[in-house]
């Protein structure tokens, strides 16, 4: 019986279980984002204004924070996330270790059950920082300084406004499954591409001169 090894040690690619959390942590924010669509597409568009927010930009974006009930409607999303998190990870570990022309089927099967037993621990330290209690608190801060960069106090109030109407309580509600298929999307979309270049990297690093 061969003890149990790391899964990134079983196939030779140093820091990959750090290449899966950080891909999924870029999936998380692009799908954190999507929460706030007029922001995600303005931030494309609007050059940033620097000058510190107003008083009445910090009520007004507090105001609309308010509308949109941030923090369950955060917390909502963060759960969400989560549910789909051991699949990601999991498909992600089993991408690059079949991947891997240098494992024979019986180094792969090991290095997948090592992948399947870290899941856990990956997701306590993800849940661990999305716990805090200090994070979405954190987040709303920033929110302020950053939609005084890219809106007038009066287009917040629009958005305040917005979020009080029928279809916008109805794209807060459906924000939480939104994010999450976002996610999904994005990982989807983000990981063969990932893969692609550690394939690159492996070969160029089998191929260097010793």
């Amino acid at each position: 019986m061969h003890p149990a090894v790391p899964f990134y040690q079983s196939f030779n690619i140093p820091h990959v279980m750090r290449k899966i959390v950080a891909t999924f942590f870029a999936a998380f924010s692009l799908a954190f984002l999507a929460t706030l669509p007029a922001l995600a597409q303005s931030t494309q568009a609007t050059p940033a204004r620097q000058a510190a927010p107003s008083p009445a930009m910090k009520v007004a974006v507090r105001r609309m924070l308010d509308a949109m009930q941030f923090p369950q409607l955060t917390r909502s999303i963060f759960d969400q996330m989560l549910q789909s998190v051991p699949a990601m990870i999991r498909q992600s570990a089993q991408q690059q270790i079949n991947s891997n022309p240098k494992l024979d089927e019986q180094r792969k099967a090991r290095a997948l059950a090592s992948a399947e037993e870290e899941i856990p621990l990956a997701i306590a330290t993800l849940t661990q920082v999305l716990a805090d209690p200090t994070l979405i608190d954190e987040l709303g801060d920033e929110m302020v300084p950053l939609y005084a960069r890219f809106y007038t106090v009066p287009e917040v109030e629009q958005l305040t406004a917005f979020y009080k109407t029928p279809l916008g309580r109805k794209m807060l509600a459906t924000m939480p499954q939104l994010s999450a298929e976002s996610m999904a999307i994005s990982q989807r979309v983000l990981i063969p591409r990932v893969n692609a270049v550690l394939d690159q990297v492996m070969r160029a690093a089998t191929q260097s001169p010793q």
